[in-house]
């Protein structure tokens, strides 16, 4: 799962926070209380080691579950997992409900032609939530081909199935998929629909915005033609890339080390809705685009005039307390 996670991080640069500016600060919490906003927020988490997680453990009720990313589908249908046990306790002990997110770690969903690996996988993972007593599960098969369009809505109904009705299935939609999806039958399977509306630019690509505002309402009144608002939950980077001048080489920079030459430099495009910046050191000149808690809040706005599900960020190892704030803020305190 890409979910903008470069070639190279600069996960080593000192965590800022920008809150200072921004109004975010201690009467956030205070003020949740009163905000009736229905917005889910689901937090991901890549199960990267070097990104704490101590914003969510600080602040567990700015999110209403929890999606680690921690089992993978073979080729023959198999369960693989990398469950991080001590995250584990911890976010059992907040109260947290969990739906780890499980990938493909075939990358062409191998497993979903054959209809014998195909149910062995579903009811591999209803086994694995009921054993684990999680809440749900989030399926990431990116991107789909096409061409087993029918087999993943097979898959889905499969894992519908063998789960209970209380148990949430939420489902990664890759933008621009060409019709990778059946909308229409996945729909009853499907609790929501997780939009991956970021990584318009990115690593490979010309500088520019993550998630730049006209593009993420482009595709989503799109998917809106096709899924109920209620079905949707908007995704939100917590991260930016920076790119050398005239390089399509960029390296992903978590909200949490944004560093202070970036946040010196910086603008707002009106445009875009974004935060970027332009500046030099010694190693050369920069190009950057960050979703910032400006950003983050204008991508909330958004979801609750839609009507949204909610929101979903990638990932919570790339939060501060600034945005857990803001969220408790702007959304209000989940259960």
């Amino acid at each position: 799962m890409s979910h903008g996670v470069g070639r190279w991080t600069w996960g080593a640069m000192a965590a800022i926070t920008l809150a200072a500016g921004c109004g975010f600060q201690a009467q956030a919490a205070k003020q949740a209380s009163s905000n009736n906003s229905k917005l889910q927020v689901v937090g991901f988490w890549a199960n990267d080691v070097s990104t704490p997680l101590t914003a969510l453990y600080q602040y567990p009720h700015s999110i209403s579950s929890f999606s680690p990313f921690w089992y993978s589908v073979d080729s023959l249908g198999g369960l693989t997992s990398h469950v991080n046990s001590a995250i584990l306790a911890q976010v059992q002990k907040e109260h947290i409900a969990i739906a780890p997110l499980i990938n493909d770690a075939t990358g062409t969903q191998a497993f979903l032609p054959d209809p014998l690996t195909r149910i062995r996988a579903a009811r591999a993972i209803a086994d694995l939530v009921r054993k684990m007593h999680y809440q749900g599960v989030n399926i990431d098969f990116e991107p789909p081909h096409t061409h087993l369009s029918n087999d993943l809505t097979g898959f889905m109904i499969d894992l519908r199935d063998f789960l209970p009705r209380n148990d949430t299935i939420t489902m990664d939609v890759v933008p621009n998929s060409g019709g990778a999806y059946n909308y229409p039958k996945l729909a009853p399977e499907v609790n929501q629909f997780i939009l991956m509306s970021y990584d318009e630019h990115d690593d490979g690509s010309t500088e520019g915005p993550v998630a730049g505002m006209p593009w993420v309402k482009n595709i989503l009144t799109r998917m809106l033609s096709a899924v109920p608002s209620s079905k949707i939950i908007l995704g939100i980077p917590l991260y930016g890339y920076v790119w050398p001048s005239g390089s399509t080489t960029a390296a992903t920079i978590p909200y949490n080390a944004v560093t202070p030459i970036m946040n010196l430099n910086a603008g707002w495009s009106t445009l875009y809705q974004e935060t970027y910046a332009h500046y030099s050191t010694s190693s050369g000149t920069y190009n950057a685009w960050w979703e910032s808690l400006e950003g983050m809040s204008e991508k909330i706005k958004l979801a609750k005039n839609d009507h949204l599900a909610g929101i979903a960020l990638w990932h919570m190892g790339y939060a501060n307390n600034s945005v857990s704030q803001l969220l408790l803020h702007q959304i209000g305190r989940q259960p």
